[in-house]
């Protein structure tokens, strides 16, 4: 069924989803091809923002959890578009996205899920989701501070694949500096330029 412009099947593995979008955005990215020498990059860059980008970026929280083959086919959109903008096909990905100065989706999709995480924990979200991540409450004076507590899950596909269990680890990954700022404002200059490369252990990052 389709709710809200998502996707979801049974198995909530957001295979047709997927299939949906990168389908849309392929299109959209043939158009632009046609009408690409008539552009300037600059010209092409704003069009891919506004509509390309839109459907790859869309409720991405819903879909981050499906496979690593759809995660894959999600980035070789945006690797075709950047190709083209800047008509390169010899580089790798990495330096398309250091030239355009956009991180990979995944990335960013993680982005988002911290600055969620970030609004949940310090109770600017929604009060029915309050309870998707909770701060361990101890009286001892640990070096790491403002830890989540990581659920137990007993699955793969409906536990570790899941936003309480991949906020809280993803959180934790997260120097102390940025777990203590104090406001929102300073948290998302921060996740801005933070890539997780390093010690984030999710499932998405494996």
């Amino acid at each position: 069924m389709k709710l809200l412009g998502v996707t979801i099947d049974f198995k909530l593995d957001f295979n047709t989803h997927i299939s949906n979008i990168c389908k849309k955005a392929a299109r959209q990215l043939n158009v632009l091809k046609r009408i690409g020498t008539h552009l300037t990059r600059l010209s092409k860059l704003t069009i891919y923002h506004s509509f390309i980008m839109s459907n790859l970026s869309y409720c991405p929280l819903t879909w981050h959890f499906c496979s690593e083959q759809n995660t894959k086919k999600i980035e070789k959109i945006q690797e075709r578009a950047l190709r083209f903008i800047y008509d390169d096909y010899t580089n790798s990905y990495n330096t398309l996205l250091e030239q355009s100065k956009l991180p990979a989706l995944k990335i960013r999709r993680l982005r988002t899920m911290a600055l969620e995480t970030y609004k949940i924990i310090n109770k600017s979200s929604p009060e029915f989701l309050h309870n998707l991540v909770n701060i361990k409450e101890n009286s001892y004076n640990f070096r790491y501070k403002g830890i989540a507590d990581i659920p137990r899950p007993k699955t793969t596909r409906y536990g570790k694949k899941s936003f309480s269990y991949e906020a809280a680890k993803l959180w934790n990954s997260l120097p102390n500096e940025a777990r203590s700022l104090s406001t929102f404002g300073q948290f998302k200059n921060f996740i801005s330029t933070w890539c997780f490369s390093e010690k984030c252990t999710c499932s998405s990052c494996k």
